[in-house]
């Protein structure tokens, strides 16, 4: 597969909206809520949620996605030709983490897209003022 990184850039910027989207938005926002500073929860509740995201962007066309979001994100989307399977997500992340290595554009974006799947953690100085293992 032939896959450029102008197609990256648009993948990834397909992706940011889609987070962005009416129909994906308060899920994402309802499930961070939930799993607050808690990381075993953002894995179960977070985590799957932006990975079906991804799974649409980077499979479908824009005929296939439903009415709701096809509206919000019009003609933006092309078909990246990645499978919506796990096997499909490692490609895509694949390709990407090649093609960052070349253009600082698509590692921006890639950053960007992460943040969504890993949010940033406190530091263990910040909870507990700097004791390690202190109660």
């Amino acid at each position: 597969m032939a896959f450029t990184a102008v197609e990256a850039r648009t993948a990834l910027v397909d992706l940011l909206s889609a987070f962005q989207s009416p129909s994906n938005l308060p899920g994402l926002e309802a499930a961070r809520a939930e799993a607050g500073n808690d990381m075993i929860k953002q894995m179960q509740l977070v985590f799957p949620a932006v990975t079906r995201i991804q799974a649409e962007v980077i499979s479908r066309s824009v005929a296939e996605r439903t009415i709701s979001f096809r509206t919000y994100l019009t003609n933006n989307f092309l078909r990246y030709g990645f499978s919506p399977d796990g096997e499909g997500m490692v490609q895509f992340i694949q390709h990407v983490k090649l093609l960052e290595k070349e253009d600082p554009e698509v590692a921006r974006l890639h950053a960007m897209v992460k943040a969504h799947f890993i949010p940033p953690m406190t530091s263990l100085t910040s909870i507990n003022g700097g004791h390690v293992g202190s109660n």
